[in-house]
């Protein structure tokens, strides 16, 4: 379940207080400027909510870091990144997702990035973790994707083959647990300008996951 800042949630038996950090800051110029509102949790297990605090704070960072590469000599632009936190049974995860505007452009540019750590070891979940061989898993969200695209987006069934939905873990690296399935956020201009979002049902990957991150999958 998502949850607000202010708010609180469980995982693991365990329950955590949701707030949020501010990073914000401007260049030496000050022709570019960024803000962001990142989610972190007190509380709970302290080795977990520190592992969470630090990947999301590493999270929005990274996004600026690429945001100010990408600005270098442009003048006039910001970047604002928020944040939504989501409980689980055995995770906790944070989808970042980062608006880019400059001054004078046609439409502004996307960026996102996940975190999921794993409240039972608070350890990062990477897709090498949550398969039992990263191909396989990789091979599957590659086919399910261009099933479930269609149904949610139209342009023709099945999709066709392009570069953006290739069985490679760039394609699928940010991801959210739900109740549903394994939500995939797709990058801007992956598929075209955007964020598009489907949503892999557990019943799916239940043969490609992990034994230990079956766990997922739980309601």
């Amino acid at each position: 379940m998502p949850a607000a800042a202010s708010e609180s949630g469980e995982s693991n038996g365990k329950t955590y207080t949701v707030s949020a950090a501010t990073i914000a800051g401007a260049t030496p110029d000050g022709d570019g400027r960024w803000h962001a509102e990142v989610a972190q949790v007190s509380g709970g297990d302290p080795s977990v909510a520190e592992a969470f605090n630090k990947a999301g704070d590493a999270s929005a960072r990274d996004q600026i870091e690429q945001v100010r590469a990408d600005a270098d000599s442009i003048p006039s632009w910001t970047f604002e990144v928020k944040s939504e936190l989501f409980f689980r049974p055995s995770a906790l995860a944070q989808l970042l997702t980062g608006v880019y505007y400059v001054h004078g452009a046609a439409h502004p540019n996307n960026y996102v990035s996940t975190v999921v750590i794993d409240s039972r070891s608070a350890k990062p979940i990477t897709l090498s973790d949550l398969f039992s061989n990263e191909q396989d898993g990789l091979n599957r969200l590659s086919e399910q994707t261009k099933r479930i695209w269609p149904t949610v987006y139209g342009d023709g069934e099945p999709m066709a083959d392009e570069p953006g939905n290739r069985p490679i873990a760039e394609n699928f690296a940010n991801w959210i647990p739900t109740a549903e399935g394994m939500e995939l956020h797709f990058a801007d201009y992956q598929f075209g300008h955007g964020l598009p979002v489907i949503t892999v049902p557990w019943s799916s990957l239940t043969d490609v996951l992990a034994p230990d991150m079956a766990a997922l999958a739980q309601r």
